[in-house]
């Protein structure tokens, strides 16, 4: 019986002195690399030029801005955007757009609030509320709500977006559906984004003339961490429709700069 008692002993020893070992190992781990916010805005999609990320308050702030082409509408395109968190999973979220429809720069200023977490529930979700106005000047323009979306299954990461946009006379009101997939390797995430934009209903004044019934945009996108900063790219199709008229298809392309802390 002492016999017994003294090997139980003596493997319980062993098995604390192990996982002792093992918890010290990753200690030191955590301790030489340290955690890197660029990396974490990557993985959580805050630099995808397309997909709103379903993540929140990762980071404490992250901006980025980005500049290119679409040779369908022979315009430039323009972005860029500011998030700051200010409590737990509630962030503030500053952007402005360059639309090809109206010829300006259109900012906003939304709320985002994450109230699912994959941790907990499995997936996570995150309801953001913005007012877009027409221009700097302007005063009117459009709420638009974010229902979003996503999961991450080790280095794969997926994600939506579901978007109603209405002005407040209701003349005009618009849907979208955003997506992007992508897969990180360390520094480097590559995959794919998009987003779909209908027209809801008949389309009122000003927007029956110069508003799309439908427009399209996608193509791989890859983005780069180093430090605090990180660079992205995305090229692909776009395409619009203009009220009775056919389908136009062209190519976008652009790049960005970006960093968190």
């Amino acid at each position: 019986m002492r016999f017994r008692l003294r090997g139980a002993s003596y493997i319980a020893v062993l098995v604390a002195s192990a996982s002792a070992a093992r918890a010290q190992e990753a200690d030191l781990a955590r301790s030489a690399t340290p955690a890197n916010s660029a990396l974490t805005a990557v993985a959580d999609g805050s630099f995808l030029p397309l997909t709103l990320s379903p993540r929140v308050g990762s980071t404490q702030v992250f901006a980025f801005g980005s500049g290119g082409y679409d040779s369908l509408r022979a315009s430039p395109l323009v972005d860029a955007a500011a998030e700051a968190r200010i409590w737990g999973p509630i962030a503030v979220r500053a952007q402005t757009t360059y639309s090809a429809d109206t010829r300006r720069m259109r900012p906003s200023l939304g709320g985002r609030a994450q109230l699912l977490r994959q941790e907990k529930h499995g997936v996570d979700g995150a309801l953001t509320v913005f007012f877009k106005t027409e221009g700097f000047t302007e005063t009117e323009g459009e709420i638009e709500t974010f229902a979003s979306f996503g999961r991450r299954f080790e280095q794969l990461s997926v994600m939506a977006d579901l978007v109603y946009g209405q002005d407040p006379e209701g003349n005009e009101r618009d849907g979208e559906i955003r997506a992007a997939a992508f897969h990180q390797h360390r520094w480097l995430a590559y995959g794919i984004d998009s987003r779909a934009r209908f027209a809801l209903g008949a389309q009122h004044g000003r927007a029956a003339t110069t508003e799309p019934v439908f427009d399209f945009q996608a193509g791989p996108v890859a983005t780069a961490a180093a430090g605090p900063a990180a660079i992205f790219a995305e090229i692909g199709p776009s395409a619009f429709q203009m009220d009775h008229s056919p389908t136009h298809v062209g190519v976008a392309a652009l790049v960005g700069l970006g960093a968190a802390y």
